[in-house]
């Protein structure tokens, strides 16, 4: 189950790097700059949670080996770094993304929270 989670991490960040290379040159707008914004911090959160299972299939492993307080630490680190990914995963997720750059084109202001987050380097085209 573990290894089956991993793997799908794995092809998720790898189909979304398929994605981005095609992506045609930016308008320099505001909208432009959310969708890097937020694929940026996909793609961090994506490679957290990678992380973070790992850790988990470690301190199974370390279980195994009977080393109970490594696997422990092992264990909340882990759990931690994962839940965390997870939780990013969610704040930035497409169906997010798309409701504030839709109301965005309709007029509305950034949130404040997104507008916070907004920085030079997202208005020009992220590698």
């Amino acid at each position: 189950m573990l290894f089956r989670l991993l793997f799908f991490f794995l092809l998720a960040t790898t189909s979304l790097r398929a994605q981005d290379a095609g992506t045609p040159r930016p308008v320099r707008d505001s909208a432009y700059a959310v969708h890097n914004l937020f694929r940026q911090r996909r793609g961090t959160a994506l490679g957290e949670a990678g992380y973070g299972l790992a850790g988990l299939a470690g301190s199974l492993f370390a279980t195994s080996r009977g080393k109970g307080t490594v696997a422990v630490v092992l264990t909340l680190n882990a759990l931690a770094s994962t839940v965390l990914a997870v939780r990013q995963l969610g704040r930035y997720s497409e169906s997010r993304e798309a409701g504030v750059v839709q109301m965005y084109e309709q007029g509305w202001p950034l949130p404040p929270a997104i507008r916070r987050r907004l920085r030079p380097k997202y208005f020009r085209p992220l590698r």
